[in-house]
């Protein structure tokens, strides 16, 4: 065995020639593939040129584990919004599950057992899928990694999505369900219902933001899901008058706050416990917050807004995700049956 002091490890296995060398307290092994040691020399001096430009890590791609790789995908360039959704997902299923499997170990029949363990604890095919989503993208930030941690990325098994939810908000409960959320809570409620805008989304929103000259709330890029930044109208009645509301409130007592949805002058971060007893209150206890999205893109759509500007109200980025919120009910076949029959009128009295 021939050593060079700081410049890793050459030796023999059998007839061939290694080098070892140490990248962030973890040793990396790599043949020369020769039996002339003249070449691991040249092997080594290549290795730690790679170590210096950042270009190796510790660890060789079939020692990473899956834990190692969720870490990462956690660390990634995704809004806090999102991460802190997979956070969840990541220590509450995918790490406890996943965590000790080298990520060269991964199968499709692993994935397959995870989603029907996942099925037995009671969630639903679209749960799993989007935590399977979640390791995918691990798999793949792992794969495109210089050097890469992962070389090779298994199948995953989605499974079409039988549970997409149809909820939305009628007209005549939005004033019961308005009213019964906390003060702090109805211009968020009211901003979601009128343009579809995501609630992390919201949440985000700062008084700089808001031009009530000019009508609009731009979205930071960095703020949004599809990293896209846009411009939403404020709508007069409701909308107008509690964020005007609400600045007044914050100019008074909490002057420094920049947080346009806010409890107390403090960016408000959850609003569950309250949603649950207002929606209880309001007898659509099944309604989510996200439902004011769909509500929000079939409203628009009905008062005749453009596909286009739908779109880019509610910053949804393909044509097949907006067609999923154009929920169809018994009032579009009213309007629809209007429309037919004063065409059909027509073509009888011509």
């Amino acid at each position: 065995m021939k050593k060079s002091n700081g410049s890793g490890t050459i030796y023999r296995r059998g007839e061939i020639w290694w080098v070892k060398i140490h990248v962030d307290g973890r040793p990396v092994y790599e043949s020369s593939k020769s039996t002339r040691y003249t070449d691991a020399v040249k092997l080594r001096d290549r290795l730690i040129s790679k170590k210096v430009r950042g270009e190796v890590t510790g660890g060789s791609p079939d020692k990473v584990l899956l834990s190692e790789l969720l870490d990462d995908v956690l660390k990634s360039d995704i809004a806090e919004s999102t991460r802190a959704m997979w956070k969840l997902s990541i220590e509450k299923s995918l790490r406890p599950f996943f965590g000790d499997v080298r990520a060269a170990r991964l199968t499709t029949a692993l994935l397959e057992e995870y989603r029907e363990k996942r099925l037995k604890d009671g969630v639903k095919d679209a749960t799993a899928n989007r935590e399977l989503t979640i390791l995918r993208r691990a798999m793949n930030l792992g794969r495109k990694r210089t050097p890469p941690k992962v070389l090779v990325v298994p199948y995953f098994p989605m499974v079409q999505e039988t549970t997409v939810r149809t909820g939305f908000l009628l007209d005549d409960v939005y004033t019961k369900l308005r009213d019964a959320l906390p003060l702090e809570l109805r211009p968020l409620f009211v901003v979601a219902y009128n343009t579809g805008i995501r609630k992390g989304e919201l949440l985000a929103i700062t008084w700089d933001q808001v031009d009530f000259e000019g009508a609009t709330i731009s979205l930071h890029a960095a703020d949004t899901k599809a990293r896209t930044a846009r411009t939403v109208p404020i709508l007069d009645g409701d909308m107008r008058d509690l964020l005007k509301q609400t600045k007044a409130i914050r100019d008074e007592h909490w002057p420094e706050s920049p947080w346009v949805f806010n409890r107390n002058g403090k960016r408000i971060l959850n609003i569950r416990k309250a949603w649950d007893i207002a929606v209880k209150e309001a007898k659509v206890p099944e309604l989510t917050f996200h439902d004011l999205r769909r509500t929000a893109v079939r409203n628009m759509r009905r008062a005749g807004v453009p596909q286009v500007i739908r779109m880019a109200i509610s910053g949804h980025k393909t044509d097949s995700m907006e067609r999923r919120y154009n929920i169809v009910d018994g009032e579009d076949m009213a309007v629809a049956k209007r429309f037919m029959e004063a065409r059909a009128a027509s073509l009888q009295s011509a």
